[in-house]
C-alpha cells in the first residue's frame, strides 16, 4: 500500500533529525503528531541504532496495536513486518526482533526483568507504573541504547513529570513539546470540534498541552440552564431507546439512572432513584430494592431498554437482577476516562437531566477532586456527591464506548 505522506512541522523535523539523546521526549496536546514523528523516527532507528533487542511498550498491547503498530505496519510494509511469536509479543520488523509489552500494572515489571535492550518506543508512558518505568531504565545497557517517548499531561504531581521531565539531573534527555499548531495536516473544522470535545482540566491538558492539577470542580462546566430541563411531548417521541446504570450500595446510596438515547445521539436522564439507607435510618435488602426496580422500569415500552449497566463489584445486585431475568453487563468503571467522556458530553449540551433529578442535580454541582490524591500525582473524585455521578457513568460511558449489550 502507497503511503501518503503529509507534512512535517519544523519541530516534528527537529525531533526526526536530532532525537539522539538516551531519552526522547514528546508531550503535548492530542493530535498534535507526536506518535507520527516517533514512528518516523522508530524506523530510522531500527536501521542505524546499535544491535541488540528492542521494546514497543503500551498502556495495553491492545492500545498499542491501535496506537502505533497498526501504523507502523502500514509504513514498513509486510514484507518488513512479521509476527514470530504473538502470544509472546515477539515482533520481526526490519530484520530487528521486538518485544511487545503491555504496561498496565505493577505486576508487568516482571516481563522486563533481566533482559538487556538496544532501545525502546513507549507509547503514553505516563499511563505506565512508575516501577515499571524504572526498571525499564535498567534494561536499556547496551551503549548508545535510546528511548523514544510520547505522552499527554497529566498531574504536575505525576512521577514522570517529577522525576524525569523536570529533573534536571538527568542530562542525556531531550524534551520536545508539541501543540496542534505543529501538525500542519489538521483540518480547522476538526480542530475546533475537538476543542469543544473537552472542558475544564482535561482541555487544558489535551488541547493547550498543560501540566496542571485536577482540583475544584469536576463538571465545571454543568449548567442548570443548559442541562436541566423536561422533555417536550414533541421530544419524547424522539426517544430511540433507554439504558439504566446502577451504582449499588446497601449501607450507603442505592442509585439508578434511567436514561433515555434520543435518536440524534444525544442522552437525557429521565428519571432517578436514589435511597440513602443513612438518611432513611433504613438498609433495604436486595429483594426489596428489586421490587423497586421492577417499577423504576415499569414504564418503558416493550423491546426498548437496550441495555442495564451495573457496578462490577455489585454481585448480588446483578444475583438479584438477573434472578428477575434481566439480562446485566458490567459497566466499564475506568473512571478517569468515564469522567472525560461524560464532561465532554456536558460541554457539548449532549447530556441533559429531568427537573426531578433533585439529587442528581446537587452532585454535578458538588462533585469534586481529592487535593491529597492530587499531591501523589493521582487523578481521583473524593467519595461523596458520588453516586448520581457515577450511575450516569456506568450508562453513558459504557453505551457510549460501543459495548455489546442485547435489547428488551
Amino acid at each position: 500500500m502507497a503511503i501518503v505522506w503529509g507534512k512535517f512541522s519544523a519541530k516534528a523535523l527537529d525531533f526526526i533529525q536530532n532525537s539522539n539523546a538516551r531519552l526522547n521526549i514528546l508531550h503535548g496536546s492530542v493530535r498534535s503528531s507526536k506518535t507520527v514523528n516517533v514512528d518516523v523516527r522508530w524506523l530510522t532507528y531500527l536501521l542505524d541504532g546499535p544491535p541488540g533487542d528492542l521494546f514497543m511498550i503500551g498502556k495495553t498491547v491492545a492500545t498499542l496495536q491501535r496506537n502505533v503498530l497498526n501504523d507502523i505496519f502500514d509504513l514498513a510494509g509486510p514484507k518488513n513486518y512479521k509476527w514470530i511469536d504473538k502470544q509472546k509479543g515477539e515482533l520481526r520488523l526490519f530484520h530487528r526482533r521486538i518485544y511487545v509489552i503491555g504496561a498496565n500494572n505493577e505486576e508487568s515489571e516482571s516481563k522486563i526483568r533481566g533482559a538487556t535492550i538496544a532501545g525502546a518506543y513507549c507509547d503514553e508512558a505516563n499511563l505506565y507504573p512508575e516501577v515499571f518505568f524504572s526498571q525499564l531504565m535498567a534494561r536499556m545497557s547496551i551503549a548508545d541504547a535510546k528511548c523514544f517517548i510520547t505522552l499527554n499531561p497529566d498531574s504536575p504531581y505525576h512521577w514522570f513529570y517529577t522525576n524525569y521531565l523536570m529533573n534536571d539531573e538527568i542530562i542525556n534527555k531531550k524534551v520536545w513539546h508539541f501543540t496542534m499548531d505543529d501538525n500542519p495536516n489538521l483540518d480547522p473544522e476538526y480542530v475546533k470540534t475537538l476543542k469543544q470535545m473537552y472542558t475544564g482540566v482535561f482541555y487544558r491538558r489535551f488541547i493547550l498541552g498543560e501540566w496542571c492539577v485536577a482540583d475544584g470542580m469536576i463538571y465545571d462546566m454543568f449548567d442548570e440552564k443548559r442541562h436541566v430541563k423536561v422533555l417536550s411531548p414533541d421530544e419524547q417521541l424522539h426517544v430511540a431507546r433507554y439504558i439504566i446504570g446502577c451504582d449499588y450500595g446497601t449501607s450507603t446510596v442505592m442509585s439508578w439512572s434511567k436514561i433515555a438515547i434520543m435518536l440524534d445521539g444525544s442522552y437525557h436522564k429521565v428519571q432517578e432513584y436514589y435511597y440513602d439507607a443513612v438518611e432513611s435510618r433504613r438498609q433495604k435488602t436486595d429483594k426489596e430494592f428489586g421490587d423497586d426496580f421492577d417499577l423504576f422500569i415499569k414504564d418503558i415500552p416493550y423491546g426498548r431498554l437496550h441495555a442495564i449497566y451495573c457496578d462490577p463489584s455489585a454481585s448480588s445486585w446483578k444475583a438479584e437482577l438477573r434472578s428477575r431475568q434481566y439480562r446485566v453487563q458490567d459497566a466499564d468503571n475506568d473512571v478517569i476516562n468515564g469522567i472525560r467522556f461524560m464532561g465532554s458530553e456536558l460541554g457539548k449540551t449532549n447530556y441533559t437531566m429531568d427537573l426531578s433529578c433533585v439529587n442528581s442535580r446537587r452532585e454535578y454541582s458538588n462533585y469534586c477532586w481529592d487535593e491529597k490524591a492530587q499531591v501523589m500525582g493521582i487523578d481521583k473524585p473524593i467519595k461523596t456527591n458520588d453516586h448520581a455521578c457515577d450511575s450516569d457513568r456506568y450508562a453513558i460511558y459504557t453505551y457510549g464506548q460501543n459495548s455489546k449489550g442485547g435489547t428488551y
